[in-house]
């Protein structure tokens, strides 16, 4: 089968409009994420153990079960229970919650391996536990955890394909769609690729320049 460029060009609107929602899931989702990631990890310091414990188990309950079975449960087993989610929500639900739990890991090593001397000057200084954390610990943890969470967006927003399971209307869903309607799948599987393309190399580099930022203290 050779290239058909009026066919191709016909079917980019319908692409870049998966396109936007992609990037509309991977930012909703990646905030979700990274916001209850830090929700977790702060909470697992601080619980008792029996609540440690159990913040453990689901963090690798989370992280040990695959995202497919997860979508597939949300959308399609829950409604047996009357717990009902529109396609775009159950997507943004599972992959914030799944990284969540990635991410809550990567504060946490981030929270142990603070120098000793970054808690005896906030202990020095008489700072209450909401200043020391909120103005010290967390930036400082944020600051180092730049690189493996940028890693985690970028995966996010590759595994935004795997939504065109339950019908979000993702990149890969318009392509699926295009090559149903033509029986032509050649051109939009391959234009759908150069698309995820388009924005992942550039935010591979976005991370590396970040990192690199970060090792020199200039963020």
């Amino acid at each position: 089968m050779t290239w058909d460029w009026e066919y191709a060009w016909s079917i980019v609107p319908a692409l870049l409009a998966g396109l936007r929602e992609t990037f509309l899931v991977t930012c909703v989702s990646g905030a979700l994420a990274l916001v209850l990631g830090m929700v977790i990890a702060v909470a697992g310091w601080f619980a008792p153990r029996p609540v440690r414990l159990l913040i453990r188990g689901l963090v690798e309950l989370g992280r040990g079960l695959p995202i497919l079975v997860l979508l597939f449960f949300t959308f399609y087993a829950l409604p047996q229970y009357g717990v009902v989610l529109p396609p775009f929500a159950t997507g943004v639900l599972v992959l914030g919650v799944v990284y969540a739990a990635y991410c809550s890991e990567v504060y946490r090593g981030a929270i142990v391996s603070l120098p000793r001397g970054t808690w005896d000057a906030c202990a020095a200084l008489n700072l209450p536990r909401w200043t020391t954390w909120t103005r010290v610990i967390l930036p400082l943890v944020f600051r180092n955890s730049v690189g493996a969470l940028g890693g985690y967006l970028i995966v996010i927003y590759k595994q935004t394909a795997l939504l065109v399971t339950i019908g979000v209307p993702v990149l890969l869903t318009a392509a699926q769609t295009a090559g149903y309607a033509s029986y032509r799948y050649f051109e939009p599987y391959t234009l759908a690729g150069l698309l995820y393309l388009l924005l992942n190399l550039p935010s591979i580099w976005l991370v590396r320049v970040l990192e690199r930022r970060v090792a020199r203290g200039g963020f």
